[in-house]
Order: structure tokens, then C-alpha cells, then sequence
């Protein structure tokens, strides 16, 4: 594969994960903050921020091809993909997907847009793993 399209094909990775988690501003703003007044917890925030780092150290030590980026990125991608794969399993999605709010319904899009590229970037990591030193 071209080095071209090889940096080009991990950038489809990095941006819809991104895109996922600026997703959820919305998601939170219109789910929570705007009906409730609800500000995020502190514990929601650190959460949602360790995520986010666990997947940025993950993605930029595999893609300069550093010790432990491999499975970091690898075990991020195949937890995010069994979470929304748990939720089609349990019929989280039926209900998600019927929303009335066009914004959630975008958000739900997103989040499983997003699952289903973990499951198609953990099988890449797990099929080619000698050749997925370095993916930028």
C-alpha cells in the first residue's frame, strides 16, 4: 500500500473517532444542560478526557512507531467497538435511533458510525499486527 494512502486510510481512524467525541457536546448540552441546568460532573469530565487521551496515546505511538502503541490503540478500538456492539445487541439502538430530536439522532449516527470503524480498525491491528508498526 502506498505511504500515501496509508497515512491517508489511519486519518479516517483519528477523524471520526474525534468526531465522536465532539459529538457528545451536543449530546450533552441538548440532553442535559438546556432542560436541566445540569452541569457535567467532574468524574464524567475525567472520565471522558482519560478516554480521549488513551486513544491519542494509542493512535500517535503506533503511528510513530513507539513501544505499546499497538496495544494501546488496539485494546481502545476493540472496547469502543463492543460498547456499541453491546448496544445494538441489547436494543439500545431501537430506541436511540427513534428519537424525536434530530440532533440526538445525529449524535447516535455518529457514536455507531464511530463503532462500527473500531471494529474495522481492531480487525486491520489484529490481522496485520507485524505490519502495523508505524501507520504515519
Amino acid at each position: 500500500m502506498p505511504q500515501r494512502f496509508k497515512v491517508f486510510h489511519w486519518r479516517i481512524l483519528f477523524w471520526v473517532t474525534i468526531a465522536n467525541y465532539v459529538a457528545q457536546i451536543p449530546y450533552y448540552l441538548y440532553s442535559y444542560y438546556f432542560p436541566h441546568h445540569v452541569i457535567p460532573t467532574a468524574s464524567s469530565l475525567v472520565l471522558l478526557g482519560l478516554t480521549l487521551l488513551w486513544f491519542l496515546t494509542g493512535y500517535f505511538r503506533l503511528g510513530n512507531g513507539l513501544k505499546y502503541g499497538h496495544a494501546l490503540l488496539l485494546s481502545f478500538l476493540l472496547v469502543e467497538a463492543l460498547f456499541y456492539l453491546f448496544s445494538l445487541i441489547s436494543g439500545a439502538f431501537l430506541f436511540q435511533i427513534q428519537s424525536p430530536q434530530a440532533i440526538l439522532r445525529f449524535v447516535f449516527v455518529v457514536g455507531y458510525i464511530s463503532g462500527a470503524i473500531a471494529a474495522y480498525y481492531s480487525y486491520l491491528l489484529l490481522r496485520d499486527r507485524k505490519n502495523c508498526t508505524k501507520i504515519l
